[in-house]
């Protein structure tokens, strides 16, 4: 949403970081292009789709009512991104943060409720806040009886009892590589979309794995998985939450110029305000139980300021984490990685 407003270097950075730069044309182009993707995710509500997994977008945009909006861009929000737009009055920051926040928690089914902790300054120009939620059911559910404490094996070396859940006797896309010393397992939900996770052996660690890991590493080990029966999966039973201050994290990527005060916005206001970006905070939580998964992140953009203010006999084969690993929520059929994270340590907060 922001590069739709963008020119020059900062929208030039903003599309390399992204990996948007190696797509023809300009920033309507790429619009066009999102628009497809979340319309592809719009099931009608049907008996059929209550039994599909979920995946719901959420975009907003609140500007600031003393500041007179291209009505091309705001269309294009709209239009494209599928943006509830509204124009506020920013001087009533507690009202502003209750909105957005209100509005976060009804697009993430009430499980992230706030991302403003602080009320917008009366100077800012605008706030884009995004929200993806995930809900998905297993394809085959674990089952109650099977879940039991067992003693999961953090990364500081401490070990804690957990829930952990098991499968026995199932049939999944898997390896064991060997050459890398870790194992990989796909686990469906109903419909197109499955959790892959990324579990090193005892005598690797996930540190080395991640830093070895890119998108061509990564589809390498995909394609190497095969369908294969498990005597025992088992997984612990989670709940992960997590905060990203994307204003910090994307100048180190290369995305230097949006947050500056000489960043180009030139298509979002009428006139020659200049505005960058002072504050991007990204929301992130997921739930691993043994019906689904229920993931779900919020990223708020802003607030965009004037200048002046993540053959023979089987072989036994099992999957066991109970040490830290890698897991990614896949689109199966676009082959995009919607949510990925790593459990590293289980604390009490992390147990549910």
């Amino acid at each position: 949403m922001a590069l739709d407003g963008a020119a020059g270097e900062t929208e030039q950075q903003i599309k390399k970081v992204l990996n948007l730069d190696k797509i023809n044309g300009q920033s309507e182009d790429i619009s066009q292009l999102i628009k497809q993707v979340i319309e592809s995710y719009q099931i009608p509500a049907t008996d059929r789709s209550k039994q599909e997994s979920i995946l719901k977008f959420g975009n907003l945009l609140m500007a600031n009512k003393d500041y007179k909006f291209q009505k091309a861009y705001v269309q294009m929000l709209k239009t494209n991104y599928f943006a509830d737009a509204f124009n506020e009055d920013f001087t009533d920051g507690r009202k502003i943060v209750e909105k957005v926040n209100l509005w976060v928690s009804k697009n993430t089914k009430n499980k992230i409720t706030s991302i403003l902790d602080k009320p917008p300054s009366p100077l800012d120009v605008l706030l884009l806040v995004n929200t993806i939620y995930f809900e998905g059911k297993w394809l085959k559910p674990f089952s109650q009886k099977l879940t039991k404490d067992d003693i999961f094996h953090n990364s500081d070396g401490t070990t804690v009892k957990t829930k952990m859940m098991t499968l026995s006797d199932g049939c999944f896309n898997y390896v064991d590589r060997h050459d890398k010393q870790l194992k990989i397992v796909e686990i469906p939900y109903v419909g197109n979309i499955s959790i892959i996770l990324i579990l090193p052996t005892e005598d690797n660690n996930l540190k080395k794995v991640i830093d070895n890991l890119d998108s061509t590493e990564l589809s390498s080990l995909m394609d190497s998985m095969s369908r294969t029966c498990l005597d025992t999966l088992t997984i612990p039973k989670f709940k992960l939450e997590d905060n990203h201050e994307l204003h910090k994290i994307l100048p180190r990527m290369g995305m230097t110029r949006p947050f500056e005060m000489n960043a180009e916005f030139p298509r979002i206001t009428e006139g020659s305000l200049p505005l960058y970006i002072s504050k991007s905070i990204q929301k992130a939580l997921i739930e691993v139980t043994e019906t689904g998964t229920v993931a779900t992140a919020a990223t708020y953009l802003g607030p965009m300021t004037t200048c002046v203010s993540f053959s023979g006999q089987r072989k036994v084969v099992n999957f066991i984490a109970d040490r830290p690993f890698l897991f990614f929520i896949r689109d199966n059929l676009t082959k995009v990685n919607l949510f990925m994270g790593q459990l590293n340590n289980i604390t009490s907060q992390q147990i549910i």
